[in-house]
């Protein structure tokens, strides 16, 4: 009862978490493939300006050298960004998990009961610790 009480919890979560990201991801997309329609349009136009004064051998190239200068200058960033530190588990998290062993309580054993209580308790140690770290 209690696992099952937990895994419609967690497909609950992740479905919202999916559906507030499907939105932005799919207009992203949309907005990616854009962008990638213009930058081939401006590389033909760059390539058609270029031909006539050295020839499509040296134009091609010299459109190549300048996609594989503009790729350089996209991923400088990514490679020297500073690294942060992993986020801080949320607040809400703690209350949450104990409306769950509320819910499934009622199914318990005893034993089982004693050792729900010996994770709450632990649980609330850790995060008392955590929040007199602050």
């Amino acid at each position: 009862m209690m696992i099952e009480t937990v895994i419609a919890f967690i497909r609950e979560q992740a479905s919202a978490s999916l559906r507030r990201a499907a939105g932005p991801a799919a207009l992203a997309l949309i907005a990616a493939l854009f962008v990638v329609f213009a930058v081939a349009g401006l590389f033909a136009a760059l390539f058609f300006w270029l031909e006539p004064a050295h020839g499509a051998v040296v134009a091609a190239l010299l459109c190549a050298v300048a996609a594989m200068g503009i790729a350089l200058v996209c991923a400088l960033p990514i490679v020297f960004r500073p690294r942060r530190p992993p986020p801080q588990p949320t607040e809400g998290a703690l209350p949450q998990i104990l409306m769950l062993l509320t819910k499934a309580s009622s199914s318990l054993t005893p034993r089982q009961m004693i050792v729900t209580a010996a994770v709450v308790g632990f649980a609330l140690f850790l995060s008392a610790r955590g929040a007199a770290r602050k």
